[in-house]
């Protein structure tokens, strides 16, 4: 990624993020507004802090439950995801992540009773969340893509019109002053110092997803909730859409879909995807406009 003049570096939500503004600096208030709400989603959202609403319902019985109208919101995207994945992708499946390895402790060793786990029963209804009994929820998914574009939103609330928001490699990108695009590489799945192409964001939205980064053992952080094991047909994917959030939820639907929904996450996001399969192959779609080397 091309670096302008200023940025802001920090960590949150598990990741490192960057603001990269193009000419003028962002002032303390901006950082401290930043930091705070990345801090705040964090507490909110983390299935890995116990007092999140994501951990709400750990120990709950079947019922109907009121949530938060932005869990709410959260919850209604992934839902979609569910839906174009024909169950695949499922914020539930927290708790079979936690039984394979993947808990707050970073425990990274599988439970006996792993494939004992059965996916909890879910369906959300304006603000209220209907469970067939306990439920852990990861929106890691969907979530970060979310905050990167609340956070672009603050930037601009104090005054900056031009720059780049980058959340652990998920980006949402305004113009360079001058309206030049910011130009990005993505990174081959698994191969960090290679590149497999260049991007150029306009008011868009970058998101990657790979099975790399979290992994341990046999197992990484995306897994199949029916068959309880790691998703390994796909190595990893990438798409570009009007928002980060948008990016983000084309690219999870991509990783856990079947090749023939390919066409219907991309019109769903309004997104251009690269797939990459594990068997070599690439997954183009027709309205990438990117580099490919």
């Amino acid at each position: 990624m091309e670096k302008a003049d200023t940025e802001f570096s920090f960590s949150g939500i598990g990741t490192a993020w960057s603001v990269v503004t193009d000419g003028s600096v962002l002032a303390e208030d901006a950082r401290s507004a930043v930091l705070a709400f990345v801090d705040g989603f964090d507490k909110r959202f983390s299935r890995f802090i116990e007092s999140s609403e994501a951990n709400a319902f750990r120990d709950a019985g079947a019922g109907d439950y009121p949530i938060s109208k932005e869990f709410a919101v959260l919850l209604a995207k992934a839902d979609d995801l569910r839906k174009l994945t024909d169950g695949v992708y499922d914020p539930a499946v927290g708790g079979l992540l936690e039984r394979a390895g993947y808990d707050a402790t970073y425990r990274m060793k599988p439970l006996p009773n792993t494939e004992e786990f059965v996916l909890p029963a879910w369906k959300l209804v304006a603000q209220t969340l209907t469970l067939d009994g306990p439920a852990v929820f990861d929106i890691g998914g969907t979530g970060k893509g979310y905050c990167i574009d609340r956070v672009a939103d603050i930037v601009r609330s104090f005054g900056h019109g031009h720059f780049l928001v980058d959340g652990g490699g998920d980006i949402f990108a305004t113009t360079k002053a001058g309206d030049a695009p910011w130009r990005v590489a993505i990174e081959y799945p698994g191969k960090p110092d290679m590149a497999a192409g260049l991007v150029e964001l306009k008011d868009q939205g970058l998101a990657v997803s790979d099975g790399f980064r979290r992994r341990w053992g046999k197992w990484h952080h995306l897994v199949h909730p029916q068959l309880k094991k790691p998703v390994e047909r796909v190595a990893g994917a990438a798409a570009v859409a009007s928002s980060a959030w948008d990016a983000d939820c084309a690219t999870s639907a991509l990783f856990f879909a079947a090749g023939e929904r390919y066409p219907a996450i991309s019109e769903s996001f309004k997104a251009s995807y690269l797939v990459f399969q594990n068997d070599g192959m690439t997954s183009v779609s027709p309205n990438w406009k990117g580099e490919l080397y």
